[in-house]
C-alpha cells in the first residue's frame, strides 16, 4: 500500500503516544482494538526513534543517500517481522523520498511510524500509539525525544502475569519469584512520570468492560470513540490471510498459538488462574516482593506475617535488573554503527 503524500504542517501537527507495559497484559489485544479506530494508528513495537535519535536529531537536510541509509538501517535494525506489520522497503523509500524536502528528524520518525500495519487506511489517522515494552525502562529519554507525550499504562495482576508468562516461556527464567522482581521493576517506573501525563489501564478492566476502557482511553487521547473498536473477532486472522505470501506458514502458525487470545471474543477465564497454580507459600513471596505496586495499582493482597527472605528478595530482583533494565541500558549505550554491525552479522549467519 503506498502512502499519501503529506505536508509537514500535518507531521508536526500529529501527536504521538505511548502504551507502556510489560508481556502478557493483553497489549496486542488493546493495539488491535485501537488499529480499528479509523484516526488512531497503533504500531507493533519497534525502537527505531530511540536507537536513531543521536544521528539524526539535529539533521534538517536530507538527500537521497542520507534516506537510502535511513532505510537499509532501518529494516537492519527491528527486532519484530517487517513483512508483517510494516510496508515493502521500496514502498517505504519511495515514500521517504517524496517528503525528502521536508524531512527532519521529527518529520522522519512519525513517516516510519505511519508505514506499520500497511493494510491500515492511513488518510484519516490522528494519533499514533505505540505500544512497547522496552521504553519503560528509558523513560528520560522517550520524555526528551517526544515531550508531549501521553502514557497509558498497561498492567495487570502479577500473579496471573507470571502464569500466563510461564505458559508461553517467556523471558530467560520462569521462576515465579524471579518474574514478580521484573514485573515489580516494570512498574516501579510508573512514578517517573507525572500524573497528569498517564492512565493506567488494567488487563482485567480492558476485558471485563471494554467498552468503557476504550472509551476512557479515546476521552483521555481527546478522540472520539468509536464502537466498531470492540469488533475484534476474526481482524487479526484476516490480517495473516492478507499477508500469507509474505511470511512463512509455520511462521503463521507460531503466531496464532502465540496470539490465540486474537482470535475469540475477550472472556475472563483467565482472571484468578494463578489460585488454581500457586501454593500459598509462593504467593505470599510474590506479595512481599510486590505489594507495594499491587496494592497501588488496586489488587487485593492477603496480609500474612510471614516474609521472603531478604537473601531471596535481593537475588531475584538483582537478576531480573540484570535481565532487563541493565541490559537495556548497555544496549542502548552500544553505538548505533555497532549495533547494525552485530544485526548484519547475525542476519548473514541465519542465512547460512
Amino acid at each position: 500500500m503506498r502512502l499519501l503524500t503529506l505536508n509537514a504542517k500535518y507531521l508536526d501537527d500529529l501527536p504521538i503516544h505511548f502504551i507502556l507495559c510489560t508481556e502478557r497484559t493483553g497489549s496486542s489485544l488493546l493495539s488491535l482494538m485501537l488499529n480499528l479506530h479509523s484516526n488512531i494508528l497503533s504500531p507493533s513495537e519497534e525502537p527505531f526513534a530511540i536507537y536513531f535519535w543521536k544521528k539524526y536529531r539535529n539533521k534538517t537536510y536530507w538527500n537521497e543517500p542520507d534516506i537510502i541509509d535511513y532505510v537499509d538501517s532501518f529494516f537492519l535494525i527491528t527486532e519484530k517481522n517487517t513483512n508483517l506489520y510494516f510496508s515493502k522497503k521500496n514502498v517505504f523509500l519511495e515514500s521517504l523520498l517524496e517528503h525528502k524536502e521536508i524531512l527532519n528528524f521529527d518529520r522522519v520518525v512519525k513517516l516510519t511510524y505511519l508505514h506499520f500495519i500497511d493494510i491500515k487506511d492511513k488518510s484519516n489517522v490522528r494519533i499514533i500509539v505505540d505500544k512497547q515494552i522496552k521504553f519503560f525502562f528509558h523513560l528520560e529519554l522517550l520524555q526528551q525525544i517526544f515531550p508531549s507525550a501521553k502514557y497509558v499504562i498497561l498492567t495487570r495482576d502479577v500473579r496471573d502475569n507470571i502464569v500466563s508468562k510461564s505458559n508461553r516461556k517467556l523471558n530467560w527464567n520462569q521462576h515465579p519469584l524471579f518474574l514478580s522482581a521484573l514485573w515489580n521493576d516494570t512498574y516501579n517506573n510508573i512514578e517517573k512520570l507525572v500524573s497528569n501525563k498517564r492512565i493506567i489501564v488494567t488487563y482485567e478492566s480492558l476485558i471485563s468492560d471494554s467498552e468503557l476502557v476504550l472509551k476512557n482511553i479515546c476521552h483521555w487521547l481527546e478522540i472520539e470513540y468509536q464502537p466498531k473498536m470492540i469488533e475484534t473477532e476474526g481482524v487479526f486472522e484476516s490480517l495473516l490471510e492478507k499477508k500469507k505470501n509474505d511470511i512463512s506458514s509455520d511462521f503463521i502458525h507460531r503466531l496464532k498459538h502465540f496470539h490465540s487470545g486474537l482470535s475469540q471474543k475477550p472472556n475472563s477465564n483467565k482472571i484468578g488462574q494463578y489460585k488454581e497454580a500457586f501454593d500459598p507459600k509462593i504467593l505470599i513471596e510474590i506479595e512481599s516482593i510486590c505489594g507495594d505496586n499491587l496494592n497501588k495499582l488496586g489488587y487485593e493482597t492477603n496480609s500474612s506475617s510471614f516474609q521472603i527472605t531478604q537473601l531471596k528478595r535481593i537475588y531475584f530482583t538483582f537478576l531480573a535488573k540484570c535481565y532487563r533494565r541493565y541490559l537495556l541500558s548497555f544496549y542502548l549505550h552500544i553505538p548505533l554503527w555497532l549495533k547494525l554491525k552485530i544485526k548484519l552479522l547475525r542476519k548473514k549467519k541465519s542465512v547460512v
